[in-house]
């Protein structure tokens, strides 16, 4: 063992990653966690290391993570229209929240997550894995 925490992420996550980044789709992440967990996080997987994939680092700095303007301040700082951006979540506020901000968005409905209800099902497109998701650029 080499002593160091590694971050645990899905193994769907590196191969997805690779595809949109060599597509030319910018990769952005919002947490609760603050930027310096983030970049510790995703430094240091156990699939190796993931910033060159991503190009932005969000935090609560923008907001709280249920509410519209967030995602706006998002989107501006990304310099993107709120609808060109797509935003992966597990909770449905957050879901909400993004929506109302113009973005377009995905549930993913992972193991180990509070299900889904049938009506999130029937509001949200939902997806299992990253795998799963189709990303259509204009």
């Amino acid at each position: 063992m080499s002593g160091k925490i590694k971050g645990h992420i899905y193994a769907d996550v590196l191969p997805a990653f690779k595809r949109w980044h060599e597509a030319g789709i910018p990769i952005a992440i919002y947490s609760s966690g603050s930027v310096k967990a983030q970049k510790l996080l995703f430094g240091q997987t156990i699939y190796g290391d993931l910033l060159p994939y991503i190009s932005g680092h969000y935090d609560t700095a923008v907001g709280y993570k249920q509410q519209k303007q967030s995602y706006e301040n998002i989107a501006k700082d990304l310099n993107l229209p709120s609808e060109d951006v797509l935003f992966l979540t597990d909770v449905v506020k957050e879901a909400e929240a993004a929506r109302e901000a113009g973005m377009q968005v995905v549930l993913l409905a992972r193991p180990g997550n509070a299900p889904l209800t049938d009506d999130d099902k029937i509001a949200f497109t939902f997806v299992e894995n990253f795998d799963n998701l189709k990303i259509n650029l204009k």
